[in-house]
């Protein structure tokens, strides 16, 4: 109570000061873009309130640099810095500014995935496009010469919004600059595309191969029309083993594949060919060496710790991996995850997770909190916020997540008395959950975190909550709720999306109210999850 009453009393003794010295600070209200309506659309935008981004999907046969935005709502009270409906160049990102009492400046980008295709037969290779400048290059067997190039594929975009010529009109590239020009027309404009075919040498190579743990993801360039292939053998042995073909995604001139079904922590060779005519051509020899298998700590959740009234998912400080919400929901009286028994999936024995979203009232102050476990821990409590930290270190390269879930959806009957703007279904809609899988290298100190756990969340600031578009994501999956489950066994594949990169950390969360960072859910969700395991091969 002498804390209150200090509180007060202290609270009083800066409001006096404030009018004094005129320096009331401004509230700190978030201004957003609630919705935005374009034409020429292939599907919803997407708001992301986090980075304070819409993404554009636009058609095809969308023009670009005359894209209609028709609508747009933001929060009540906003100005805007110049207006967002009307027409825009959507080559480039548009800004926008959002101004109450302080600036939130906005982007909004435009994705179009127009089928452009420029391929010669002999081809080696796939074809480089330079949009920017109207350029594409393809690469030819220099034995097959450069005066009568026979054109197989010629396409800048979609018919009737583009008129270009026919590819039997374009054949000599035996000019200094090997280039031919394209006259194209579209959307009331001429372009002038320039178009080059390049000698090289029939011969094939590697791009890219990269060790997994039981898995070698490998990429090479060809020639387009041969027979290509790749080739793998323990090191030290004799025989070479053919890849077989279900495993390859190869187009035109390129290779593709993930050798599979490989031992832990061997050193392989892998060799690419290509036939020609009954000649073969072979890359160079690569050596890797495949990585270790990772067994997820505490991965059935049978160890638990209870400490203090909160249960923990690990039987000592010392052996933690996987956090939860549990010391912050504690001020309340309840443990959102917990150990459960009652009812398992087939075969199981002991104890799995139970996520159980509920509503922490301290002070007669009530908020919602996610049932949730993630790969991390928790950080500390901030009024009536928390701070939580996401990650593991891990350097390996998986290839899914498996494990058993069980869900039991509510109706949403938790939302913040202000609402969210439409960032997050309102009262009365379904619950829905998610469980989801992230490699990544993420900077502790870009992110907030710890070198142990580099991704802070604080639900105090949207900008720092984690999505699927996090720049510093090398490969993803997930898994959504959105509709009650018994139990059943899940598999969530990896997509990978640079090689180039090497993982640092592993996040996983599984939350029964993915809008739980908003304090939205239903108080009914609950979700049950039980032995998790990393997966390092396909099939």
């Amino acid at each position: 109570m002498r804390r209150i009453i200090g509180g007060i009393i202290a609270a009083t003794t800066i409001l006096l000061s404030s009018c004094i010295e005129n320096d009331i600070p401004y509230p700190v209200i978030p201004m957003d873009i609630l919705s935005i309506e374009i034409e020429g659309t292939s599907g919803d935008c997407v708001i992301d309130y986090s980075t304070r981004t819409v993404t554009v999907p636009l058609a095809e046969n969308t023009d670009i640099r005359n894209v209609r935005i028709t609508n747009v709502t933001v929060t009540e009270g906003a100005t805007l810095s110049e207006p967002i409906v009307g027409v825009h160049d959507m080559r480039y990102p548009q800004y926008f500014t959002l101004s109450l009492y302080q600036d939130y400046e906005w982007v909004i980008t435009a994705e179009q995935t127009i089928d452009r295709r420029f391929n010669v037969i002999g081809q080696i290779g796939e074809t480089v496009w330079d949009v920017p400048r109207n350029m594409a290059t393809v690469y030819r067997r220099s034995d097959y010469g450069l005066d009568t190039v026979t054109v197989t594929q010629l396409r800048f975009g979609p018919r009737p919004e583009y008129d270009f010529p026919e590819a039997s009109t374009i054949t000599d590239f035996s000019n200094a600059e090997h280039k031919q020009t394209a006259i194209v027309d579209a959307y009331g404009r001429r372009e002038i595309w320039r178009l080059y075919v390049m000698p090289k040498d029939p011969s094939v190579e590697f791009k890219q191969v990269v060790a997994g743990s039981e898995v070698i993801w490998v990429k090479a360039i060809g020639v387009d029309g041969a027979t290509t292939g790749v080739r793998y053998r323990k090191a030290g042995s004799e025989q070479w083993i053919e890849a077989d073909a279900a495993w390859y995604k190869s187009t035109g001139g390129t290779i593709d594949v993930a050798l599979r079904h490989l031992a832990p922590q061997t050193s392989y060779e892998v060799i690419c060919y290509a036939i020609t005519e009954g000649e073969e051509q072979t890359s160079d020899v690569q050596t890797v060496k495949t990585g270790e298998v990772f067994r997820l700590p505490n991965s059935s959740f049978e160890d638990w710790a209870f400490e203090g009234n909160v249960y923990y998912p690990y039987m000592n400080a010392a052996e933690a991996w996987w956090g939860t919400g549990n010391p912050a929901s504690k001020i309340a009286g309840i443990n959102l995850t917990t150990p459960y028994s009652d009812n398992l999936h087939a075969g199981a024995t002991g104890r799995c997770a139970q996520l159980w979203s509920q509503e922490a009232s301290v002070f007669g102050i009530g908020k919602f909190a996610a049932g949730n476990c993630f790969a991390g821990q928790f950080g500390e409590i901030v009024g009536t916020n928390g701070l939580v930290e996401f990650g593991r270190p891990f350097t390996l390269r998986p290839t899914a997540l498996k494990g058993w879930v069980k869900y039991e959806q509510g109706i949403i009957d938790c939302v913040p008395g202000g609402g969210t703007g439409g960032k997050t279904p309102e009262k009365g809609a379904p619950d829905s959950g998610s469980i989801f899988i992230a490699l990544g290298d993420w900077d502790h100190e870009t992110y907030g975190g710890s070198p142990e756990t580099p991704v802070l969340v604080d639900t105090r600031d949207e900008s720092t909550f984690f999505n699927s578009k996090n720049p510093g994501i090398i490969a993803y999956g997930e898994l959504r709720f959105d509709a009650s489950c018994d139990w059943y066994e899940f598999n969530i594949p990896l997509e990978y999306r640079d090689f180039d990169r090497e993982p640092t950390h592993i996040i996983i969360v599984c939350t029964g109210s993915r809008f739980g960072d908003y304090f939205v859910g239903s108080k009914s969700t609950k979700m049950w999850i039980d032995d998790f395991e990393l997966l390092f091969d396909y099939e």
